[in-house]
């Protein structure tokens, strides 16, 4: 008999304290001696191509929600900072600066994606399905909701790619998130379709994929690298601020593509 992990959201305290961890300094060597090619873009000497990566995802754009004017572009001089401490040819790819959004639910993807909507046909009906589970999600931000403050506290280092962290003051802006969530992962329709939580949500933007293999000496540049331009950013404090949230298709992780129809939800 198989058995299935459940996965869950994390608790604020246990979400705050996980975020700030991860800035550390043991932690982002420790990140930096694990990190590896994402396989996602190839580097031909000159210019950089995506590889296809297909899929559905619920996102908040950073320049489609209010008040966010002048993030992407600070956020585009950390990516820039990065390079140009670390200046490996082919190594680091930087994401364009209209990419930059939170994933607030993981739908589909590649084989998953192909599998399960694309290959059973179901890609025009997905997003009615989608909206129809937006539909029953009751806001809980009152009849005058305030858009959802999250603080971009620090670049932080993942598995095959690097991005900024962000973090709740308002405890009761990260439990409107998890509200969200908890009613689309629940949904019967979607979960036939294998659409399932599969990591608990982490607040962050990413910035950059690696796409080699790293030396040991370019790792440890790397972590001194991410801190250092962690001190730019904590003196900046800036905030994405998310007042909704929308499914956007993707055919590799460059571009977050909305068409007419596409549901929208409102927190």
């Amino acid at each position: 008999m198989t058995t299935t992990t459940l996965t869950t959201d994390l608790s604020f305290d246990e979400y705050t304290r996980r975020q700030y961890r991860e800035l550390t300094p043991d932690r982002l060597m420790e990140r930096a001696m694990a990190v590896r090619p994402s396989g996602n873009y190839r580097y031909d000497g000159n210019s950089w191509a995506p590889l296809p990566y297909p899929g559905f995802a619920v996102v908040s754009m950073v320049e489609e929600n209010p008040g966010n004017e002048g993030l992407a572009d600070l956020l585009g001089k950390v990516a820039t900072g990065l390079t140009e401490r670390c200046p490996w040819g082919g190594s680091i790819y930087l994401l364009p600066a209209d990419s930059y959004h939170q994933t607030v639910a993981n739908t589909l993807s590649e084989k998953r994606f192909l599998d399960h909507i694309l290959h059973a046909g179901l890609e025009g009906e997905y997003p009615g399905m989608v909206e129809r589970v937006f539909g029953v999600i009751m806001p809980t931000g009152g009849t005058q909701p305030q858009p959802l403050a999250m603080k971009m506290i620090g670049l932080s280092i993942f598995g095959t790619a690097l991005g900024v962290l962000g973090v709740f003051e308002n405890a009761a802006d990260y439990q409107r998130i998890l509200h969200f969530r908890s009613g689309f992962y629940s949904d019967p329709g979607l979960a036939a379709l294998d659409v399932r939580m599969t990591r608990p949500f982490i607040g962050h933007i990413t910035l950059a994929y690696i796409e080699a293999d790293l030396t040991g000496e370019q790792r440890q540049q790397l972590a001194a690298s991410v801190h250092a331009l962690n001190g730019q950013l904590k003196e900046a404090e800036p905030v994405f601020n998310l007042s909704s949230t929308g499914l956007r298709r993707y055919e590799n992780l460059s571009a977050f593509r909305w068409k007419d129809g596409f549901p929208r939800y409102h927190f």
